[in-house]
């Protein structure tokens, strides 16, 4: 008889595991070995032993999954050391190369920045002593206009604050 792991079973899995296994079989899936298989990288297999299987079967699957990973070490560490054979020796020379290219990248970008400084602290003195003058006039012109601003509108609000008042005196009476 074929036994089913349904998507409800998975509710304490973390969420990207539970889209994967709606995106993949839906709400349910008969569960066998070629399938296991077939989908052997796309989940978290500790995770479903630990929540999905009974005690006997977890045990059962401990086993055998101690000796995959002693069969992935056996693999694992010498292709380790062959890598860092390879890798140590590239990286060298890269950083010898990439410690070359900067040492010349800050003998051109030195000068460059300081000419850069200078013209940029000119252009800023510039741009201050405009803006500076530029705002005295903009002072001078405000002013006068501000108090006929104030001359023209402060009756006019006056009036408004008046009908306001009374608005409400009556609103409030009437309720």
């Amino acid at each position: 008889m074929p036994k089913t792991i349904k998507l409800s079973q998975l509710g304490e899995a973390c969420y990207r595991q539970r889209i994967l296994f709606m995106e993949k079989f839906g709400d349910e899936v008969k569960v066998s070995v070629a399938l296991a298989q077939g989908v052997a990288k796309d989940f978290d297999w500790d995770w479903a032993a630990d929540h999905l299987l009974s005690a006997p079967a977890w045990t059962e699957y401990e086993t055998v999954r101690e000796l995959g990973w002693a069969d992935y070490e056996k693999v694992r560490d010498p292709a380790g050391a062959d890598y860092e054979k390879v890798r140590d020796p590239a990286l060298a020379d890269y950083e010898k190369v990439r410690d070359l290219a900067w040492a010349e990248y800050k003998k051109v970008r030195d000068p460059a920045l300081a000419d850069y400084e200078k013209v940029r602290d000119l252009a800023l003195a510039e741009y201050k002593k405009a803006c500076d003058q530029a705002l005295a006039d903009y002072k001078k012109v405000r002013a006068p206009a501000w108090t006929e601003y104030k001359k023209v509108c402060d009756p006019a609000w006056t009036e408004y604050k008046k009908v306001c008042a009374v608005a409400f005196a009556k609103a409030y009476l009437a309720q």
